[in-house]
């Protein structure tokens, strides 16, 4: 019996091998016969190895372009490429180092992220306006058209589930490789399929090879660089702590004019739009040359949803919004705006070849980026001193029971005084700025004409101002107020006039505890020049801007004045255009990268960072690149929380002294709702501080003002070393103890300065 079932099982065996192996053959014959080519789009594989889950294998990559420096090769399948240096053989990859792919911990939705040429995010308008999806060309099964044209090469990217087409182009110049969106040619309206439902996807957000230049943390000899702040740094490290956050913020900040964004970003506005990688012998900057407008810089650190180390500019192509459906707009719904935005996106990656490369080396490629591109030029100056940053609070609102009244501050009269002071403490150099000089004072926005009488009207600053030219200083006078209006001056109607959002609404917000609306940029392009021939008259050096104007962005939907974030660029440059015409001179509190090269000077620059995720390191990428192109001060010296250590970090980082004043006593402030942010300003108390840090600021900076900065470094925990092109360093000890290097000792929170040779 047992003999029986066995020979039964043998049979059976035989008859389903005879059925079933042929079967398999033939079915993989098939599926090795069949092209990948259909009329000139290739299929998206898994993988060119054979191994799935594989990165691209660059020996079957082709030659596309050529020149001194560089060879770019490209894979006619996906659209990856490779940039090889001539000179050092090092290679910038689109796509991960393979060295690590092997690494477990990424899931396989990430392993597809990171093969693709490109992540896109999308919503489906038919299904959930509100809810982005994330995917790629892989997980879409996209098709490849691909084809060379000058220096470079072009593929067009069609992905049939979303039906969207997505043209690019990459381009190799002398020391970069240049990665191109063709906006214009973007196709994201599917083709209704009478077989089933369309979703309506619109694309949202694109990120063209995201993981350009990624690393592991395995040889920890590595960063990323972000400009948070000043600029930050992350650390490759094989320890971090896995998250799945990344680093997400906007180019210039929020814009206020969509309702989703209601909870704005707590962190520093990016000011340049740049980025970059170091790991080991290769670095790479990648700058935002075109649409950073609509760009946002998407980073994150080893352990953070893969094993890789990545930077990227995403380029933003529709936003969230709330929709109202009640008057009250009390009531709605989240969704996404209809309309694509299709400026022309260009990133730029410049590849740097140097043994051991830093953040200096980015920041000096960037200020050459800066010279070449935004026509920013060295300073010039025969100067031998520093310019004291002098800041002069005139006055403001004083609050009443029941009517309002004009707090005076300080006069022009009063101003005359407080200079005069400074000069018999041996400072003869000042660059001044009168803070609420307008009409009403401090608080009061529309309507800056005349001079507020109680501070002397346009006679008394003119006097003022004539009498600082004679002593050879500046006036500038503050006009960051011109981005609101709370007054109904300046032919001002609220209704008419005033920046409004998606749903139409009039963005207003409280300041000082007074309502306060925010002027459609248009309008206010109006006013500004308008009043230039006035200020003109008094004969000051220019205009301070800042808020709404070099330091903000947003899109205005005002039907009678609308602006699209980046026609609202373009009308912030053409204000500081007109005002360098007329006045001769303009300056920029907290400015943006479009602001920056018509400025002489940046007031209130960001020289810390926003204390946020994974940050390892900050450091003065921004003062490297742009000392000896443009002045710039931090937090006025009174008003800072720590009057010592920003002391110090103003010496290291190559700033200028920046004080903030009154006449009265600094109890008065109090009077005024709108000037209880200001505290301490009392100018006797402080008359002798100003004049000691203005002595040791002069002693250690005046003869570089117009040099750039070539070096930086943390010598040890707390101890910090610049150096400038004339050999001038500078060591700065943060610590509560001195500190010796070389045999030169540093005193505890001081710092020694050694001239060129030393």
């Amino acid at each position: 019996m047992r003999k029986r079932k066995t020979l039964i099982i043998l049979i059976l065996a035989v008859l389903l091998s005879c059925w079933v192996i042929p079967a398999f053959a033939e079915n993989n014959v098939k599926q090795a016969n069949k092209p990948t080519i259909e009329i000139g789009l290739k299929k998206q594989k898994s993988s060119k190895n054979d191994k799935p889950n594989a990165l691209p294998d660059t020996n079957t990559f082709q030659d596309v372009a050529e020149n001194d420096g560089f060879i770019l090769k490209a894979d006619s399948e996906t659209g990856h490429f490779i940039v090889i240096n001539k000179e050092t053989n090092a290679v910038l990859r689109s796509f991960p180092n393979p060295d690590g792919w092997e690494q477990k911990g990424t899931s396989s939705a990430w392993k597809a992220h990171l093969q693709s040429p490109f992540m896109f995010s999308y919503v489906e308008m038919n299904v959930r306006k509100d809810m982005v999806k994330e995917s790629n060309l892989i997980s879409q099964n996209g098709e490849v058209d691909f084809k060379k044209i000058d220096n470079g090469f072009q593929v067009t990217y069609n992905l049939p589930k979303v039906g969207f087409v997505i043209p690019i182009q990459v381009r190799l110049e002398k020391d970069f490789v240049e990665t191109t969106v063709l906006s214009e040619d973007i196709v994201d309206v599917k083709q209704k399929d009478t077989k089933m439902n369309d979703p309506m996807a619109r694309l949202v957000s694109l990120r063209l090879f995201p993981f350009l230049g990624a690393e592991t943390s395995e040889k920890e000899n590595g960063f990323i660089l972000l400009p948070d702040g000043s600029g930050v740094l992350v650390d490759f490290k094989k320890n971090r702590s896995s998250t799945t956050n990344l680093y997400s913020e906007r180019v210039y900040g929020e814009d206020i004019a969509f309702a989703a964004n209601s909870n704005l970003s707590s962190s520093l506005p990016i000011r340049m739009p740049v980025f970059g990688i170091v790991a080991g012998d290769q670095a790479t900057l990648g700058v935002i040359h075109k649409g950073e407008s609509y760009s946002s810089i998407v980073s994150a650190p080893s352990q953070s949803m893969s094993q890789y180390n990545w930077a990227t500019g995403e380029h933003l192509f529709r936003f969230k919004v709330f929709q109202p459906t009640n008057k009250k707009q009390t009531e709605g719904y989240f969704t996404y705006t209809e309309d694509i935005q299709r400026t022309k996106r260009v990133i730029r990656y410049y590849m740097i070849a140097k043994e051991n490369p830093d953040y200096v080396d980015l920041a000096e490629r960037y200020r050459q980026y800066l010279i070449e591109n935004h026509g920013f030029e060295r300073i010039k100056s025969d100067k031998k001193n520093l310019d004291l940053q002098l800041n002069i609070l005139g006055g403001g609102t004083k609050n009443g029971f029941i009517t309002d009244s004009f707090l005076s501050l300080t006069t022009t009269d009063q101003a005359k005084q407080i200079v005069q002071d400074l000069s018999k403490q041996g400072i003869k150099d000042m660059a001044i700025t009168y803070i609420g000089w307008q009409n009403g004072g401090y608080g009061k926005y529309g309507g800056h004409f005349p001079v507020d009488r109680d501070l002397g009207g346009n006679s008394g600053m003119k006097s003022f101002v004539d009498y600082a030219h004679s002593e050879g200083m500046s006036v500038f006078l503050d006009a960051s107020t011109y981005s609101f209006n709370n007054t109904g001056k300046d032919g001002f109607r609220q209704s008419r006039d005033g920046l409004r959002d998606l749903g139409s609404s009039i963005i207003e917000f409280k300041r000082s505890g007074m309502e306060t609306t925010f002027v459609s940029p248009r309008f206010m392009k109006d006013v500004i020049f308008k009043d230039l021939e006035r200020v003109k008259e008094l004969g000051v050096d220019g205009y301070l801007y800042g808020s709404g104007i070099g330091a903000m962005l947003a899109t205005d939907f005002n039907d009678r004045h609308f602006a699209s974030r980046h026609e609202a660029k373009e009308i912030q440059q053409d204000i500081f255009d007109k005002t360098k015409e007329v006045l001769g001179d303009v300056r920029v509190t907290s400015g943006n990268l479009y602001a920056l090269n018509n400025s002489s000077h940046i007031d209130q620059m960001d020289h810390d960072y926003s204390f946020g995720l994974f940050v390892d390191r900050v450091v003065p990428f921004e003062q490297i690149a742009l000392h000896g192109l443009v002045g710039y001060s931090f937090d006025y010296g009174n008003m800072s929380g720590n009057v010592k250590e920003s002391f110090l970090k103003g010496i290291e980082y190559g700033a200028y002294p920046s004080f903030l004043v009154t006449y009265e006593q600094s109890n008065k402030l109090l009077e005024s709702r709108s000037m209880r942010s200001f505290y301490s300003t009392n100018f006797k108390d402080w008359e002798k501080e100003i004049a000691a840090q203005y002595q040791q600021f002069n002693d250690a900076l005046r003869d570089v003002q117009s040099q750039f900065i070539i070096d930086h470094r943390m010598i040890a925990d707390g101890v910090f070393e610049t150096i400038y092109e004339n050999g001038k360093r500078i060591l700065v000890n943060y610590n509560k103890d001195p500190f010796t290097i070389d045999g030169i000792e540093i005193g505890a929170e001081d710092f020694v300065v050694l001239e060129g040779g030393e």
